[in-house]
């Protein structure tokens, strides 16, 4: 009799799924609704008010929520202050105390206003502030409350007018300044603005950054590299600016000018200041006329070099270009969103009108 040997039988084993990801406590704090997580830092906010001689149970509203978290402080029968809880791994310590440095000197020296940093029981400004809410430990300053609005949006010449001339009077007290100590900041150069590891990301990475969008931009980079090393790095080009100074950062009331929130500030061209001013409405076409009221403004107070004023243009584009990188590394907050739509297409336009020029 002929048997046929029979194969053991296989157990078949169904695929097993990969085990989830698991989020880091940061990570998840950031998937959290933005309300959740300001619910959250509110009470970090809290707990830093102690460390100030202010109550916990203080009246307290959020200004702004965007890098950091900027809250307004109303503490009972005293004066309103303002608490910045800065984010995490952006600025160390020593960068933030050289911010403040700055400001403090700039309140001394000239007639701008600042908003004061404020002492808090140990006689330190900058506190170190843990929630178990909130994943990392914070860096926290209080400041006073400057009051004042925004200049008039619809009288934008006489808004440039005032930029230039307040961004003059910052960039010739820093020539003459002399810090206490070496100032620790952020070096906005085209490295540090467009390189594969800028402070604001990488601008390929921008909402709405298609390859044929990309390939484009890609042409402007050497051109932008070469023009602005060509302008050079003197102490009269170069140095310590405000680097976000835009209307929305000055307060008017009466007479009286304020300056406000210099967390970005670093070292840079001193024209790169006149670009940012410009952020978000470089295809405006009234954009000339911004940039003369800006001058215009500017040489009440300091002279910039024929140089400098030949590169405008760059210092546009390079600005139009680090904010596609901030677009694309905060998609999730609602300014970005706010703006993302066409912002790609209007960079390669201007990039267009630049090559056109430059190339």
């Amino acid at each position: 009799m002929l048997t046929i040997a029979r194969r053991p039988a296989t157990t078949r084993r169904r695929p097993v799924p990969p085990p989830a990801a698991v989020l880091t406590p940061a990570q998840a704090f950031t998937a959290l609704p933005v309300a959740d997580q300001l619910a959250r830092v509110e009470q970090l906010a809290r707990q830093a008010l102690p460390l100030y001689g202010l109550p916990p149970t203080s009246a307290i509203s959020l200004l702004n929520y965007s890098e950091n978290a900027t809250w307004l402080i109303r503490p009972p029968g005293g004066p309103a202050r303002v608490l910045r809880i800065n984010r995490p791994g952006y600025h160390p310590r020593a960068n933030i105390a050289s911010e403040l440095e700055w400001v403090l000197a700039i309140r001394r020296d000239t007639p701008l206003v600042t908003a004061e940093p404020v002492a808090a029981l140990d006689g330190e400004y900058i506190q170190h502030v843990w929630h178990p809410g909130v994943p990392e430990p914070r860096n926290c300053v209080l400041f006073t409350f400057v009051e004042g609005t925004e200049p008039d949006d619809s009288n934008r010449l006489a808004s440039f007018e005032l930029l230039g001339e307040v961004t003059a009077r910052l960039h010739r007290h820093v020539v003459a300044w002399k810090p206490s100590r070496p100032m620790r900041r952020f070096r906005w150069d085209f490295d540090a603005m467009l390189g594969p590891d800028g402070h604001w990301g990488q601008w390929q990475n921008g909402t709405g950054v298609t390859p044929p969008i990309q390939r484009h931009l890609n042409r402007v980079l050497p051109v932008l590299r070469r023009r602005s090393d060509a302008v050079g790095f003197a102490k009269n080009r170069f140095g310590l600016i405000h680097a976000d100074l835009r209307a929305a950062n000055l307060l008017v009331k009466n007479d009286t000018v304020a300056a406000i929130d210099f967390d970005d500030c670093g070292y840079s061209w001193f024209i790169y200041d006149l670009a940012a001013a410009l952020s978000f409405i470089e295809t405006h076409p009234d954009l000339p006329a911004y940039i003369d009221a800006w001058l215009r403004g500017y040489a009440k107070v300091r002279t910039l070099s024929k140089a400098e004023i030949a590169e405008i243009d760059t210092f546009v584009m390079m600005r139009r270009l680090l904010l596609l990188a901030w677009i694309g590394s905060h998609a999730d907050t609602a300014q970005a969103q706010s703006v993302a739509p066409g912002f790609a297409e209007g960079t390669a336009a201007l990039a267009d009108r630049y090559l056109s020029r430059f190339a």
